[in-house]
């Protein structure tokens, strides 16, 4: 069973991504007259100097006759699987190399657990400790829900990538471009905090709590998030959360099918019940998660500070943007 759900979700992955070059390949030549199309750079308001003809044509640059350039300009969504995969594993590669630097200094641990117990604190003085008593009553008198939850939890990796190929090929390029880097804005605000102000998830608290880890045993977990690398006191801020409640937003606010729209919202819904009942976040981790997506939302163009570099390495490499 784990071999095979091991197997399934990086499949699931490379079947979507791929399913998303080919609707979005390109089959004619884009010209200088053409209307933008949604296939830009991570940060391509500031579009490289191009070689103008005497009639105002674009001059074809030497790198856009390289092997590279050519697939990319026929299947431009591999720009964007690239961008993705920089997102997700810088951010995943960050979080690997903390777990490693921290392992066996127990201050820090210790430190993360008061932390936890500060913030069960805060919610006990705002009378919203109400963790315990939902895994308590999922456990006890809805069993039957738990391994469903355990799928909800596992699930928010393909559920964004489905919601990146959907933005990418349905959504305005403006509004493409602004969810893109706050999709990465977002793991750098996350990075800071769970390095400044590490905290203990719920599962991993003293057996007093009554909290129980019903996810991390050997029937459970995923390849992508039960592994010698993860970093285990990173409860605050909870993107499973921010990212559900983001993906909600975009899809009501931007979504051009209607029923998209009407059941966005019951997407972060079941991940608010799942992150509490499976154990894995307190109700505040949930709150500043939605508060660091917002924020990354807000102020997505810092990303844009980081074009020269992009320019950089597509020179190196010789490729020429679609």
């Amino acid at each position: 069973m784990g071999v095979f759900k091991n197997i399934l979700e990086p499949g699931a992955i490379v079947a979507t991504f791929t399913a998303g070059a080919l609707v979005n390949r390109r089959r004619r030549r884009i010209t200088l007259l053409d209307t933008p199309s949604v296939e830009s750079p991570l940060l391509p308001e500031a579009d490289d100097a191009k070689s103008l003809d005497d009639d105002g044509s674009v001059l074809p640059s030497e790198s856009s006759h390289t092997i590279q350039s050519r697939i990319l300009a026929r299947f431009p969504f591999l720009l964007e699987i690239w961008y993705w995969l920089l997102i997700y594993w810088i951010y995943q590669g960050l979080r690997a190399i903390s777990a490693r630097a921290i392992s066996g200094h127990d201050a820090i641990f210790d430190r993360a657990e008061k932390h936890a117990r500060q913030i069960l604190a805060v919610e006990h003085f705002l009378h919203i400790d109400v963790e315990l008593a939902v895994q308590r009553f999922v456990l006890t008198k809805t069993a039957w829900l738990v391994r469903f939850l355990a799928r909800v939890y596992y699930s928010h990796i393909i559920v964004g990538v489905v919601f990146y190929v959907y933005c990418y090929t349905f959504m305005k390029r403006d509004k493409w471009l602004n969810i893109r880097r706050t999709l990465a804005f977002e793991n750098v605000i996350a990075f800071i905090i769970i390095t400044l102000w590490r905290c203990t998830p719920p599962r991993l608290m003293p057996e007093e709590f009554g909290f129980v880890d019903v996810l991390h045993s050997n029937n459970g977990g995923s390849a992508w998030t039960q592994n010698k690398f993860q970093l285990t006191i990173a409860a605050m801020p909870s993107l499973h959360f921010g990212n559900s409640m983001f993906i909600a937003m975009c899809l009501i606010k931007f979504s051009p099918h209607w029923y998209l729209r009407f059941i966005a919202p019951l997407w972060p819904m079941l991940m608010a019940l799942t992150i509490v009942a499976t154990a894995n976040h307190f109700i505040l981790d949930a709150v500043v998660g939605a508060c660091v997506v917002l924020t990354a939302y807000r102020y997505n163009h810092v990303m844009l500070k980081l074009l020269p570099v992009e320019r950089v390495l597509f020179g190196l490499l010789r490729l020429e943007r679609p």
